[in-house]
């Protein structure tokens, strides 16, 4: 996962805007051996995330698997669990693709707009081990209904918590007392390693083809060293521990990695991270974008609704594309209604409106703005193209803007889905700041007078 600088500033300040997350005062770590991948049904060679950088989709989606089958008593048995390649064919919705990276807080972003998993079982949610490994477009993927009797079905999602589990600034002691004790409560936790040259990656990767599953390995080696070209960060998933054995320097986490079963030699997928010979508040030099520290934990829950429930209300009411059928295959206008937001603006003068990849500015060179006590309106201007509505109710808290231009053909797509933002800004030196973002993927958008467009 090689992130550039903008990516490792907004994985620095995720990190650290998590709350953190320790041990209750009435747990005490015994000395034991605990694995929850029995909630995982997979094959381990399926787990494969080839020339992607896709790390993040694959193990917060097995965490999310791991969950569901937790809240649900493995009824149904989830076989691959929930899919990655729902969460990797959508990333855009959330700044990624296949090849950037992300971080945990964009699949709980993702399944925010969205409100539901699938299964690795629906029409086209398989991951693509083709030549053009992960390319599924959105619309070839198949959502279906909640919970259905037969066929395809998705599963809604009622929230997404996530925290860092506290390790940086505590003893060695505490750290893996907070660690096991999300374990012994039945959940997996989340790792993001990083290796800070070239020649440490050249170790690890030594150390997966070439080791076995019960080698133990410390990322110490990598500790203090300076920052290359080759320097990257690796999502995987803390799924047991064992302590049992009489010698310390025998005591490991166990991890879920996403790079197949190294031709058998790892028959699970996993490798053994030492528990005792590792300092867990190690850090390496020379970067000042990303997360100094070599390891980074992260608790991710994930609640689901019950059986038989509708799909949750994730802040939008509707969404539509229209076509105009004089340029086949172009969208013509875009209908957002009912958009939430957190709080009410004091004031705005000034905004941008984003749908998917066109960004289109609400300013008095562009349009004119009116406030009430009920709500803040936009129109744009006789003849500005693309034209916008956009109305902020106040006393409801939602948004709604209805866009018409043939300049949407260039950026909107039916079969990508629709992400809809809405910035404002109350003085123009003043940054930007974010109202809401909203999104659907395929499934939940409607299109209307199509001729060549697809829709629901």
């Amino acid at each position: 996962m090689h992130l550039t600088d903008a990516q490792e500033q907004d994985l620095k300040a995720w990190v650290e805007g998590l709350p953190l997350y320790e041990a209750g005062a009435g747990y005490e770590a015994q000395a034991g051996a605990v694995s929850v991948l029995n909630h995982f049904h997979y094959t381990p060679s399926l787990r494969n995330q080839a020339p992607t950088g896709t790390c993040w989709a694959w193990t917060s989606t097995a965490i999310m698997s791991m969950d569901f089958d937790r809240q649900f008593g493995g009824n149904p048995v989830l076989q691959e669990g929930l899919s990655v390649q729902f969460l990797a064919s959508n990333a855009w919705m959330v700044g990624s693709n296949l090849n950037s990276g992300g971080h945990y807080g964009k699949t709980q972003a993702f399944y925010g707009m969205t409100g539901y998993a699938i299964p690795f079982s629906n029409t086209g949610a398989a991951w693509d081990t083709e030549f053009s490994v992960g390319e599924v477009r959105p619309s070839a993927i198949e959502s279906g209904t909640p919970w259905s009797a037969a066929g395809n079905t998705c599963f809604p999602v009622s929230n997404i918590e996530i925290s860092q589990v506290r390790t940086w600034d505590v003893t060695k002691e505490a750290a893996i007392e907070n660690l096991k004790s999300v374990l012994d409560a039945g959940h997996p936790v989340g790792l993001l390693f990083f290796l800070p040259t070239t020649a440490d990656w050249d170790t690890f990767d030594a150390f997966w083809a070439n080791d076995l599953e019960s080698q133990i390995i410390s990322l110490d080696y990598a500790k203090g060293h300076t920052w290359d070209e080759g320097g990257c960060g690796h999502w995987v998933v803390l799924v047991g521990y064992d302590d049992t054995d009489a010698d310390p320097a025998n005591h490991y986490w166990t991890i879920l990695n996403t790079h197949g079963t190294s031709q058998g030699r790892r028959p699970q997928g996993t490798f053994r991270l030492s528990m005792r010979n590792i300092d867990y508040a190690a850090t390496f030099e020379g970067n000042p974008d990303p997360i100094p520290y070599i390891y980074c934990w992260v608790r991710m829950d994930t609640t689901f609704a019950a059986k038989n429930s509708p799909l949750p209300a994730k802040g939008v009411d509707s969404i539509s594309l229209s076509a105009d059928n004089s340029l086949p295959g172009s969208t013509s206008s875009v209908l957002v209604t009912g958009a939430s937001f957190p709080t009410v603006p004091p004031t705005i003068t000034e905004g941008q409106l984003s749908i998917n990849f066109l960004t289109i500015p609400c300013s008095a060179t562009t349009g004119t703005w009116t406030s009430s006590a009920t709500e803040f309106r936009f129109t744009s201007k006789s003849g500005q193209s693309p034209a916008v509505t956009l109305s902020i109710n106040k006393l409801t808290k939602k948004w709604s803007a209805s866009v018409r231009g043939p300049d949407l053909a260039r950026k909107v797509s039916s079969s990508d889905g629709l992400v809809a933002k809405f910035e404002y800004r109350a003085t123009a030196p003043d940054p930007f700041s974010l109202l809401s973002q909203r999104g659907a993927v395929f499934d939940q958008v409607k299109t209307k007078a199509s001729g060549t467009l697809k829709g629901p």
